[in-house]
């Protein structure tokens, strides 16, 4: 029941990607193979890098079907992120409004699911620092969902909501969140084996980004429960104003 309100929610971005699943049973185990196994490994940056090696039509779908699936079942922000990023690159490529319509709702929840996970980081500056990150790269996708008829707005503003809230119990802790903190940035450097390596300019940015792979002896730090269920609540309040900051309903 729970599955099917879900897909409800999401809509024609459900049913499209595991339709075309089930009309491909040449989809690419090698490659869902691989995403199984970097998922299990919690590599899950590696995860979203390889969502984008599918080279044609059938394998995008492939990997749409496996991302919403991991979703469902309260997947990283970092998977959210690259499930969002190829529904748009998709839709954008083949002029499919509901397919952008969808990238525009898994960008904006998973950037609440972003907020309130953040709530249970040290660093209290990590989940604004990710979230900025997130969308400096996105400016396209922002710009489409606020230009939407108002109607729409609101149904996306209402949907990313409900989207959220009905997979926080799931979403597992999620350490990615924590470590784009200043203060964690500085204890990666600081751990022994930690690698730095500055990216290339990307377009549409102003500066490079330094790619940190930490020593294997770092954890970012986490508050105790007590405290972070009360950030939370903190946080969950401030929904309006944000969702106003990112699709303003008027």
């Amino acid at each position: 029941m729970k599955r099917l309100a879900t897909a409800r929610l999401l809509g024609l971005l459900l049913v499209w990607p595991l339709q075309a699943a089930a009309q491909a049973p040449t989809a690419p185990p090698p490659l869902l193979a691989e995403l199984d196994r970097l998922y299990a490994a919690r590599q899950y940056k590696a995860a979203a890098q390889a969502m984008f090696a599918p080279r044609d039509e059938a394998q995008a779908r492939a990997v749409l079907g496996w991302a919403q699936a991991r979703l469902q079942a309260g997947a990283p922000h970092l998977i959210g992120v690259a499930y969002g990023d190829l529904l748009w690159q998709i839709g954008e490529g083949q002029r499919n409004d509901p397919l952008r319509a969808e990238a525009a709702l898994v960008l904006i929840s998973t950037i609440l699911a972003v907020a309130v996970d953040g709530a249970k980081c040290t660093d209290t500056e990590a989940p604004d620092m990710r979230v900025r990150q997130i969308l400096a790269a996105r400016a396209a996708l922002l710009h489409y969902a606020r230009n939407l008829p108002k109607e729409r707005r609101v149904r996306l503003r209402s949907e990313a909501l409900a989207l959220e809230q009905s997979l926080a119990a799931r979403r597992p802790q999620d350490d990615e969140i924590c470590m784009a903190g200043p203060r964690e940035i500085a204890r990666q450097l600081e751990t022994p084996g930690t690698v730095a390596r500055e990216q290339p300019l990307r377009p549409g940015m102003l500066t490079r980004t330094v790619d940190i792979e930490p020593g294997p002896t770092y954890r970012p730090q986490y508050l105790s429960p007590e405290r972070w269920h009360a950030r939370q609540a903190t946080v969950r309040a401030r929904f309006p104003a944000l969702l106003d900051q990112l699709v303003p309903a008027t």
